[in-house]
């Protein structure tokens, strides 16, 4: 018995023994298999223009399609010699050589390996000459590409060859640029000279720092009383330039030293648009974000506040349903308080105390908040270009969950694209969201995704869907789409994949319109009041608009009389509604006073939240108020290491969008942003409100602002004009066509065509078969001179049906074409775009398709 007794507890003793050392063991498995991310390896490219480096490339580990990257471009002169410097950081490097590509993607120019070489330290220096290739005036795409680690690295940037020598000017404008930026920290003795280039006027917001433009004051430009302490050399980029104009972007950063002499570091962005003349330059805009890098000093920190001093009051910032734990993210890092272990962590960001130069800091990327749970768990996406790491050069979607209890990183998947990533981010702009279920959900080029993140499996979700087919509402979490029929609208929640759907009665169509916050809006249209406009496309009378919740409760309906809706604008709590009555005579819609839906809903504030404080000395600054005070002295700040796995956690998302039948525009403004449109009229409205260009699939310019010649006329077309007999005796729509397509060389009976009934776009399209026919309705006149400058018609239709063209403009004019006078004649540019607003701004042109 009593060796029974000591077998038993010797059993129980061994088992507790191995349990310990299982334990022990399991628990410092755990903590080997984590490990920090691993540091960056890609040199950086930066090419020498008159002894200055600019812009600077970073290495790309995947091919991107050159089609679909615009980034910087740079001059060359007339010998097309190319000079750099690459940075290697110490890293070995290989097979430097480089291609020369049409920026369409279509094919190889030329390609070499490159041998004039030195180098001294970390920087190789090298020149080479492209071959006579390459036309004049002309973009290509220039990929420099060398091997490290056995890995092949690309760099791109667009090029383009003045054979006069004179490079665009880009010296004499890099030099205004930087002597402007030089100017705005010497407020005394620069007052008269910086002075005469500011537009300083009530558009100028003096209230923050953060956004500084040319409308801005003085005093604002010049940093106020903000005491920069120092700063660093600006980074040189040129974004775009033409034979007139050039965009260019400066980065740098600065030091401030606060009243309590704290420093506080800064990352600073200035924006430039330029015209150059040979008497001088002229400013046409100018753009500066300063943003803080929170470093979660001490001093960023009192009672329930976090401040974030000077920065975007638009940062990304989430909480958790009880407050508990907040998730904010400061200048391309991501931070997440925890009130309940009084605990700030750093959970993510490529730079940091250890690794903090060029290739880390740039900000190719942007980090969003998917989820945060009250112990302190994130859930986030990285997308763009990833600076360091496993997927190093890689341009994609990372997700990764964030372990507050274990201080860890996981990635949850990888979705790689061929994308350039200002692309990728204007898509994920459009949609992003991964609710509680495990599902992500993400759009490209009209597809809309959903990727297990346990499973990794992935399918599509809805396809081929255009902008005005669908709409998401504010937190991202619901979707609202219909086919082309216009018969039903699906709408899914996605956390939890329940979809419902709304019919039309019969006879009716419907058509989704947008959210207000999470209610959808939709309208309901009799098939009778469907009618075509001037150029052909459809208007869709509606007779009453709806409002209903997420689970598709009505909340208002709105009736709108005795006329219809014929456009509808959602602008936050306000539904604005165009309203009009269809002209039996006419046959079209005659606009009657517009109207609007006020929602009476608040937003609801958080149990944190940010918020924007006045001060006396630094003007706004941003603060994240907090439900409860934190302990300042006992604060514990960590950063997690990331969590190793075996195999690969990569999803694929295949696309198949044609790009002929179904094309893209893709607007780049001077300030930085990026968005895609799939109506040219849509895409060169955003370029014309907010400077910038228009390029479509193939790289080719299908839009820019400015550049415009001092005067052009379309001499053809006027002589044609004065040789037509009896013209006020014709269709005026016929006569337009018919020039059109006489300029391009193209006889036919249009009037025939008109009797058959085809539409304007129609016989356009017909006809034109190397071309694009653009129908830019809505778009304002001054836009339309850019293809009268390159001596392409635009062709307008008035209220009462008639056509009218324009084909040329000088300083103070515009010359029409108009046949229900039978004149060509002069019309002051004012005048002009007047008399075409009051007409409703119906325009179509067409932009040749040869590809470059």
């Amino acid at each position: 018995m009593k060796k029974t007794i000591i077998k038993i507890f010797y059993t129980i003793a061994v088992f507790v023994l191995s349990l310990f050392i299982i334990g022990h063991f399991s628990n410092k498995e755990t903590v080997d298999m984590t490990a920090q991310m691993g540091a960056p390896t890609f040199p950086t490219i930066s090419f020498l223009e008159n002894g200055k480096e600019i812009n600077m490339l970073h290495g790309y580990s995947s091919e991107l399609m050159v089609n679909h990257v615009r980034g910087t471009v740079l001059p060359i002169d007339a010998g097309r010699n190319i000079a750099f410097n690459m940075n290697t950081y110490g890293t070995l490097i290989s097979g430097l050589r480089f291609e020369v590509r049409q920026v369409s993607g279509d094919g190889l120019v030329e390609n070499s390996d490159i041998t004039n070489i030195t180098q001294k330290d970390d920087i190789i220096t090298g020149s080479f000459q492209l071959k006579d290739l390459i036309d004049a005036n002309q973009e290509y795409m220039l990929v420099m590409i060398c091997d490290v680690n056995s890995e092949t690295v690309r760099y791109y940037t667009r090029i383009i060859w003045s054979e006069t020598g004179e490079k665009y000017n880009v010296d004499d404008e890099i030099r205004f640029v930087t002597d402007f930026h030089k100017m705005t920290f010497d407020k005394q003795g620069s007052a008269q000279e910086l002075s005469k280039y500011l537009e300083s006027n009530a558009d100028g917001d003096n209230t923050s720092f953060n956004h500084v433009t040319i409308h801005s004051s003085y005093d604002q430009v010049t940093w106020g009383d903000l005491n920069i302490t120092a700063h660093t050399d600006p980074l040189i980029e040129v974004n775009d330039i033409h034979s007139q104009t050039a965009v260019m972007r400066l980065y740098y950063q600065l030091t401030q030293r606060t009243k309590a002499g704290e420093e506080k570091l800064y990352n600073v962005t200035e924006y430039f648009r330029v015209r150059y003349t040979t008497d001088r330059i002229y400013l046409l805009g100018y753009d500066r974000k300063m943003n803080y890098v929170f470093d979660g000093d001490k001093s960023d920190f009192s009672d329930n506040v976090i401040n974030l001093w000077i920065s975007d009051s638009e940062i990304p910032f989430k909480e958790s349903d009880g407050g508990n734990a907040v998730a904010f993210v400061s200048e391309d890092r991501l931070y997440v308080y925890n009130s309940t272990d009084n605990k700030m962590a750093l959970a993510f960001g490529f730079y940091n105390d250890e690794y903090d130069d060029e290739r880390v800091r740039w900000q190719g990327n942007r980090i969003h908040i998917l989820n945060v749970d009250e112990t302190g768990n994130v859930q986030f996406a990285v997308s763009g270009y990833m600076n360091r790491g496993e997927h190093e050069g890689k341009v994609g979607i990372a997700v990764y969950g964030y372990d507050s209890q274990l201080n860890t990183i996981e990635e949850q998947v990888f979705i790689p694209v061929n994308y350039h990533q200002d692309i990728l981010q204007a898509y994920n702009d459009k949609m992003l969201y991964a609710g509680t279920s495990g599902n992500l959900f993400f759009m490209l080029e009209g597809n809309v995704y959903m990727v297990n993140l346990s499973t990794r499996e992935q399918k599509k979700l809805i396809e081929n869907i255009s902008d005005d087919r669908y709409c998401i509402s504010q937190s991202g979490s619901s979707i609202a789409w219909q086919e082309e029929d216009r018969k039903t609208v699906n709408i899914m929640d996605l956390s939890t994949q329940a979809q419902s759907e709304i019919e039309a009665d019969a006879g009716d169509f419907i058509r989704v319109l947008g959210f207000m916050g999470e209610d959808l809006t939709y309208g309901l249209v009799h098939e009778s009041d469907v009618h075509s406009d001037q150029m052909g496309s459809l208007i869709y009378g509606m007779y009453k608009i709806c409002i209903v919740d997420s689970e598709g409760s009505i909340l208002e309906n709105y009736n709108p009389g005795e006329s219809l809706v014929t456009d509808v604008a959602i602008d936050e709590n306000v539904i604005r509604i165009s309203r009009a009555v269809w002209n039996t005579e006419t046959e079209i819609f005659d606009s009657v006073m517009d109207d609007q839906i006020m929602s009476t809903i608040k937003a609801e504030k958080g149990s944190n939240y940010l918020t924007v404080v006045a001060t006396e000395d630094y003007k706004n600054l941003l603060e994240i108020m907090l439900k409860s005070n934190m302990n300042v002295k006992t604060l514990r700040a960590v950063t997690p290491n990331m969590t190793l796995y075996e195999g690969s956690r990569e999803v694929i998302a295949a696309t198949d969008r044609n790009v002929d039948t179904n094309p893209y525009y893709y607007v780049y403004n001077m300030d930085g942003a990026m968005s895609i449109c799939d109506n040219p009229s849509d895409a060169i409205n955003n370029a014309y409100n907010n400077p910038g260009v228009v390029v479509d699939d193939y790289g080719k310019y299908v839009w820019y602002r400015g550049n415009l010649l001092k005067s052009n006329q379309i001499m053809y077309i006027t002589n044609l004009a004065e040789e037509w007999e009896n013209m006020p005796g014709d269709n005026s729509t016929a006569v337009c066509l018919d020039l059109i397509l006489q300029h391009k060389g193209i006889s036919v009976n249009v009037q025939s065509m008109l009797d058959q009934g085809k539409t304007t776009l129609d016989i356009l399209g017909d006809n034109l078969v190397s071309a694009r026919i653009l129908d830019l309705d809505g778009c304002p006149m001054e836009a339309m001179l850019y293809y009268v400058n390159q001596d392409i018609p635009v062709m307008a239709t008035m209220n009462d049906g008639s056509s009218i063209m324009i084909i040329g403009f000088n300083d103070l004019n515009t010359v029409l074409l108009e046949p229900t006078k039978g004149e060509v004649y002069k019309l002051g540019r004012n005048d002009t775009a007047t008399l075409f607003q009051n007409n409703g701004n119906h325009f179509v042109t067409y932009m040749m398709m040869q590809n470059n």
